[in-house]
């Protein structure tokens, strides 16, 4: 006799103890199916409070894995209510049994399943979500692989389980329970792959809000790359079409007015010349091949040296930078370094000097920038001890407007900039170069609500104190005939006179032919005797052996690279010193297409263009001495 049927000689006592031999039968059909017998029972059962008892009895018996699937959130609600879920939370944590959900996602849900995770650490409850049912709505249990209840769904509005919930029908036939294991394996894996095309969709969404934002930017640098370029631009054709046509024209020439020209033409070259380094920079970084040139020197005598320079009166390209010589003070909180090198406590620290310089000069344009008339920045420089650690550390401070809430989170990132000039990418490249030196920078608004500091640190070179003594690399500075150290930067008529070599000769090739005027003029007024040439093939029919002091030889040309013509010439004169021009790609060339020799050559004897004719003949004088 089926569960379902109804035996009419036993109604009676049926009505006087339902539950009593509903507990009785589910008890024995459980005893049952722990004992592994075969009965192959099908049994539908109309009661749903009868059901609700079976259902609890046989998430009671399971011993090793309970699948469930729910079609609604709210039938997850009732089982809950009637203690179902902690029931299988009991078996999961007492006798390990796996306990596997299927069910539709809801905030609810999410924090019973938080719960579940608490208190059940180990994984052995894993809940993944289905969309919720609308046609087939059926609660189904199976428990370890023997028996199945579904339990189908009349009304899921209603509150209780009883209320809720029509026939239910169990079974522990092998071929129904497996056809059901099938039914719940198949939406498992089905919510396992919509899961993972969920986080894919999730997360090609982020990426493209990422590539919308970056697209963003990236227009926005367009633009502001766009007018940094063209505001230099400007000057230095107007500058020089009124020099010229005032030659042309054989006009009275009015020195001074002229060398005013020049310096604009020059400072405006320079900005441009900063903005391709900036960019070439950003790729260098994003390629991992920024190039850092390591010595040791005293990082005081730089930061006094830099921000002497931005306090001389001669320096106008600071004062034309920042529009208007407005009254602000530098003051350095250390005693100043004398003549005789009094006070010179040393900073000693091994780092590329022209980077490092780089830093310090971003930072202080930018205070320069943002700060007031009549207001003060101050420069303090510090050695810092922390166990066997030793550094020094930078700062900055400025009583400017400080540091705007809106880019404070992406100060240090590309692009980032809400001034109107300036293109946004120093304080990245400060960034990549101080921990290219196992250092830090930040940055912080001021306490008193005024201005802004920003500060870095690296590593000192060794243990040090104010009497030791060490070698240090430096450069000689530049003396005119007089004897006096030369500070501006663009007064070096008097070096050029009194500097004349013993016409020591140069042999020059670039396939640029303004390149090779500006080159050849530059180094003969200097003294130099120049042979120059725009083509590699016949600069090498031309060359004579034993002739020349020093090659300066382009890197990219047609007909015969660079790197090609010093090789055939090498082979002719092995003795003469090569130098090697490039715009920009020396380091990647040299690493890939050459023998380590050359390679090694290439990293330490190369002029990176555009580079200063004076410091240009500075470096070629210093190599010849």
């Amino acid at each position: 006799m089926l569960y379902g049927e109804i035996d009419h000689n036993k109604e009676q006592k049926d009505e006087e103890s339902p539950i009593t031999k509903t507990s009785d039968i589910s008890t024995n059909r459980i005893t049952d199916i722990e004992a592994r017998t075969d009965l192959a029972d099908i049994e539908v059962i109309p009661s749903s409070t009868r059901a609700q008892e079976i259902y609890s009895n046989i998430v009671k018996s399971a011993a090793e894995e309970v699948l469930w699937i729910f079609p609604t959130t709210n039938a997850f609600i009732r089982q809950d209510k009637i203690g179902a879920i902690q029931l299988a939370q009991q078996a999961a944590k007492e006798r390990n049994v796996q306990v596997r959900i299927l069910v539709p996602a809801s905030s609810l849900i999410e924090q019973k399943v938080q719960q579940l995770k608490e208190y059940c650490p180990d994984h052995v409850i894993d809940v993944r979500h289905i969309e919720q049912m609308t046609e087939t709505k059926a609660t189904i249990l199976v428990v370890d692989r023997k028996a199945s209840l579904v339990m189908e769904l009349r009304d899921d509005s209603k509150p209780t389980f009883v209320e809720a919930i029509g026939l239910s029908t169990y079974s522990n036939s092998r071929a129904g329970v497996l056809s059901y294991v099938a039914i719940f394996e198949n939406f498992w894996k089905q919510s396992e792959l919509y899961q993972e095309i969920k986080e894919s969709h999730d997360q090609l969404k982020i990426a493209n809000e990422k590539l919308i934002m970056q697209d963003k930017i990236q227009n926005d640098f367009i633009k502001i790359a766009a007018h940094e370029l063209r505001n230099p631009i400007q000057p230095i054709l107007g500058m020089s079409q009124i020099i010229k046509s005032v030659i042309t024209q054989k006009k009275e020439v009015n020195i001074n007015q002229t060398c005013d020209h020049l310096d604009v033409i020059i400072r405006n070259a320079r900005k441009l010349q900063r903005l391709t380094d900036d960019v070439l920079d950003i790729n260098r970084i994003q390629t991992n091949s920024l190039h850092i040139r390591k010595d040791i020197f005293n990082l005081r005598e730089l930061i006094q040296a830099l921000v002497d320079d931005y306090k001389s009166p001669n320096n106008n390209e600071m004062i034309y930078d920042n529009n208007i010589n407005r009254n602000i003070e530098l003051s350095c909180l250390f005693p100043s370094i004398t003549e005789n090198h009094q006070n010179a406590d040393l900073f000693l620290i091994e780092a590329d000097r022209g980077r490092i310089s780089q830093v310090i000069s971003n930072l202080l344009s930018n205070a320069l920038k943002f700060t007031s008339e009549d207001d003060t920045i101050y420069v303090t420089i510090e050695k810092k001890e922390t166990g066997s650690i030793r550094e020094v550390t930078v700062s900055i401070k400025d009583t400017g407007t400080g540091i705007d809430p809106e880019i404070f989170p992406r100060l240090f990132t590309k692009f980032a900039t809400k001034s109107y000039r300036g293109t946004g990418l120093g304080l990245f490249i400060c960034k990549s170069i101080v921990e290219a030196h196992d250092g830090k920078i930040w940055a912080k608004n001021n306490s008193d609500g005024k201005g802004a500091m920003f500060a870095f640190n690296i590593p000192l070179a060794f243990q040090q104190d104010r009497q030791e003594s060490i070698a240090i690399n430096t450069v000689p500075p530049m003396i005119n005939e007089t004897g006096k150290r030369i500070k501006k930067k663009d007064d070096y008529s008097g070096y050029y006179s009194y500097h004349k070599t013993k016409m020591k000769r140069i042999f020059l090739v670039d396939d640029n032919y303004d390149h090779t005027v500006t080159f050849k003029a530059g180094l003969e007024l200097a003294g130099f005797e120049v042979d120059a040439y725009n083509d590699s093939a016949l600069a090498l029919s031309e060359f004579k052996p034993d002739y020349y002091d020093l090659m300066l030889i382009d890197i990219k040309m047609p007909k015969i690279d660079g790197f090609g013509l010093y090789e055939k010439i090498s082979r002719i004169d092995d003795k003469v010193k090569v130098w090697f021009i490039t715009a920009y790609e020396r380091i990647d060339k040299a690493q890939k297409e050459v023998s380590p020799k050359l390679r090694e050559m290439i990293l330490n004897h190369f002029v990176e263009k555009p580079i200063e004719i004076d410091i240009l003949v500075k470096q070629i004088k210093l190599e010849l001495a």
